[in-house]
């Protein structure tokens, strides 16, 4: 079964399989007009070899058959007319006549013995049965006309009852020759006729199905072609380009080639993606150093000069120093800013240690519970009691994750969904899916407020839709866990939340 489905899926052997048919149909065409031909060339030969030969071989004797009849008759005048005795030279001419009348008999039925003896070559059953009656007729007139080259001639010219026998004989073959040989005419017209439009309609069938085999070959190419043009699109950059092969045509080469290719152009848009992304973090990392460099070291001097000018302005001044502290507060808040820009410019490298992800996550929500539950979300957490054993950096993933569920904790108290029914969650659960390990953080918030195929924007840095969000927590957690060689994506949004699925590498108890 599995070689039959390989052969199936094979272009080769389908291009084989239709050169086959055409050859096939070719060759049974060829057998077919073969065999028609033969039967015709039976027929010809019947009618050219025997029937004409034996036709004219009999009329040659039936001429000295007439010829001996004459004589016959003659006597009989010369008996009637009181002519005593017959004549030395008549007899001896008479003996001649009954001599050759015999031996063209003879000669006559020698093609008819000739076709009996080889019966496939002229057809043979039905087709000889004129001729069985031919050489029967025959070997009634010899029987006939055996006895008068031993009787004396006067004998025979007295038995006329015989001679007319003989005469009816020859009548009756040359009717039966005359009627086998309409008859065989007819068949060979009629053959010559079948032949001609058996050969129109092999060659017509023959000349379709090379047709149909050829479109099938090209039909069956034609992946190839599409394969073709969306390699040049592929190397002209335009990484987005797939060969989509129709279902029926599932395993055979081009397919498996064509899947091939359509993983080789995700592979290299991910890595031009990629490439992409780390050029945008790296022009982003400098450009926040560079405004780190610039914004702190005035923000300093602006905090400092604002508890100078608090300490001067006493405490008859309430709204003066009110004021005072809500610049402190901003100061402070531009402050954590510049502090966020200069981490995720000069993130360290992590380093790697084997740590159990479950032990480190417990510990997180341990952290965060209280002051998730006291802004009125319920936490909703599902982690393996097994320990879960990755090789990472525990202070970078815990960031990475407290980023995700800061940025969940947002989406579900967003004022706009303010609702008494409506119980805000969080839910974290953990799954082992060798060999990675996933975790999922979702919401029951509003949900991304971006059509799905522009999901991948929220990971750009600096690309932000909070009003007072710096765009760099969830670009700082993809770029976390891809130096553990994990991944993150938006599993699903829409207006019942959004949830974030992070996968890690899982080598298990054995790694």
């Amino acid at each position: 079964m599995e070689s039959r489905s390989r052969f199936r899926q094979s272009i080769a052997a389908r291009i084989t399989l239709l050169v086959a048919i055409v050859l096939l149909a070719a060759g049974i065409s060829a057998l077919v007009m073969l065999g028609q031909l033969r039967a015709m060339q039976s027929s010809f030969d019947r009618l050219t070899e025997v029937y004409v030969v034996f036709n004219q071989r009999l009329a040659e004797a039936h001429v000295q058959a007439v010829r001996v009849h004459e004589q016959i008759r003659t006597h009989q005048r010369d008996r009637e007319g009181m002519v005593a005795d017959v004549e030395p030279g008549f007899l001896n001419n008479f003996a001649v006549a009954l001599n050759t009348r015999n031996r063209s008999i003879a000669s006559a039925r020698e093609p008819i013995d000739e076709a009996m003896r080889s019966p496939a070559r002229y057809g043979g059953g039905e087709a000889l049965e004129d001729l069985q009656r031919i050489q029967s007729l025959l070997n009634e007139l010899e029987d006939l006309v055996a006895p008068d080259e031993i009787d004396d001639p006067r004998a025979v010219l007295s038995d006329v009852q015989t001679q007319n026998q003989v005469t009816q004989l020859f009548k009756s073959l040359s009717t039966q020759s005359s009627r086998a040989i309409g008859e065989l005419r007819a068949e060979v017209q009629a053959a010559q006729v079948q032949t001609e439009r058996l050969t129109l309609v092999l060659t017509l069938g023959t000349t379709i199905l090379g047709v149909l085999a050829t479109a099938g070959v090209a039909l069956t190419l034609r992946p190839l072609r599409q394969l073709t043009q969306r390699v040049r699109d592929l190397g002209r950059g335009d990484w987005g380009q797939r060969v989509v092969i129709p279902g029926s045509r599932r395993g055979d080469e081009v397919s498996q080639l064509a899947d091939e290719f359509n993983t080789m152009a995700s592979a290299l848009e991910e890595r031009e993606r990629s490439l992409l992304r780390g050029e945008r973090l790296a022009a982003a990392g400098q450009l926040a150093a560079q405004i780190t460099h610039e914004i702190r070291n005035p923000l300093s001097a602006v905090a400092l000069n604002v508890e100078l000018l608090e300490d001067e302005l006493d405490e008859a001044r309430p709204e003066g120093r009110h004021l005072l502290r809500e610049i402190t507060k901003e100061v402070d808040r531009l402050t954590q800013v510049t502090e966020d820009y200069l981490s995720f410019a000069r993130r360290p490298q992590p380093e790697l240690a084997r740590i159990d992800l479950g032990e480190h996550l417990r510990g997180l929500l341990d952290f965060m519970r209280p002051e998730l539950e006291l802004s009125g979300l319920r936490l909703v957490v599902a982690i393996p009691a097994a320990p879960l054993p990755i090789s990472g950096d525990g202070n970078q993933l815990r960031q990475a994750f407290m980023n995700l569920i800061r940025n969940a904790q947002e989406a579900a108290l967003d004022d706009e969904l303010r609702d008494e029914e409506r119980t805000p969650f969080i839910e974290l659960r953990v799954r082992v899916e060798p060999p990675y390990v996933c975790v999922d953080v979702a919401d029951n918030g509003g949900g991304i407020a971006l059509p799905p195929d522009q999901y991948e924007r929220i990971f750009e840095a600096f690309f932000t839709r909070k009003a007072r969000g710096t765009g760099l927590g969830l670009p700082t957690v993809q770029q976390i866990l891809a130096d553990h060689d994990g991944t993150i994506r938006v599993a699903s949004s829409g207006p019942e939340g959004t949830c974030f699925e992070v996968s890690l590498p899982f080598p298990g108890e054995e790694g």
